[in-house]
């Protein structure tokens, strides 16, 4: 069995790397061939059956682990099966569109406002935000972003309206969950559980990513946490995706879902291979 692994052909660094490497090593293990490839690489002309298999040597699957949407699509378009697949993508990398399909199935999250959209322009006039129906502090973050980099706490109007004014960028605005600035990061592969760790920023950071100095330490999950992150991944069409899940005073919610999530960090946490678990599924997935 042959795979490819699609990363960004632009983001060129040692973590970004990581999950590609993790990957085949699991492949190779396993006997299966696992070929990485840059985004940038894979561009056929649309719908271009035959070229797109010239340049791939037609695989039986592809791990997609990028953002790019379009070259999914196209991917998918031309007959190739991806894990995950193009509208996973583009659902998880709107974090909108994430909990609008959180939501349309009764799945707890914070209470989000989506911004209204502008065209060719920034906000001229900011009174949308004295509709927003929740109190300070709140956590305004970009729709398109990631490792808690584009993520603000607003404490009171002054403050969001300042983060308004610094240009227009799709962003929703969140009722602030107090939880100790701690999260639940949990790893679901095909429908199951793989791994989970709960992460805690660092002083002084509301925030929880690790890349802005939070740490990881081992947790056990409940069996309702554990059915929520199987429902988050269900809502959003993932194979295999990271759900974060905040523990509030009202019980567990999911913050968000990440259809590319890093696993190095998981397994320096907890000494679990989640990557041979990707693998294990997709190569039994299409064997099936």
């Amino acid at each position: 069995m042959r795979g490819v692994f699609v990363q960004n052909g632009f983001m060129d660094s040692p973590k970004f790397r990581e999950p590609g490497i993790m990957l085949r090593r699991a492949a190779d293990s396993m006997g299966v061939q696992l070929d990485i490839l840059p985004n940038k690489g894979v561009c056929p002309p649309i719908g271009d059956r035959k070229s797109l298999n010239a340049l791939l040597n037609d695989p039986d699957f592809v791990i997609f682990w990028d953002k790019d949407v379009r070259c999914a699509s196209n991917m998918e378009l031309c007959g190739l099966r991806l894990y995950n697949s193009s509208e996973c993508i583009r659902i998880c990398d709107d974090k909108s569109l994430t909990h609008i399909e959180l939501a349309r199935r009764g799945i707890p999250s914070p209470r989000t406002v989506m911004s209204p959209l502008t065209f060719l322009q920034d906000y001229d006039d900011l009174s949308f935000l004295d509709s927003v129906p929740f109190g300070f502090p709140m956590v305004v973050k970009d729709c398109f972003g990631s490792f808690g980099q584009q993520v603000h706490l607003a404490r009171d109007a002054d403050e969001l309206r300042e983060l308004f004014s610094q240009g227009y960028r799709p962003r929703i605005i969140q009722e602030y969950v107090e939880c100790g600035a701690s999260d639940l990061r949990i790893e679901v592969v095909g429908g199951v559980v793989a791994d989970c760790v709960r992460r805690t920023g660092a002083p002084g950071d509301f925030r929880s990513n690790c890349t802005n100095g939070g740490v990881m330490s081992n947790h056990e999950l409940s069996d309702e946490e554990s059915e929520l992150a199987i429902r988050a991944c269900e809502a959003v069409g993932a194979d295999f995706a990271g759900v974060d899940i905040l523990t509030g005073p009202d019980g567990p919610m999911v913050c968000e879902v990440n259809s590319n999530a890093h696993l190095r960090n998981l397994e320096k946490c907890t000494g679990r291979d989640v990557a041979s678990v990707i693998l294990g599924y997709i190569t039994g997935d299409v064997r099936s």
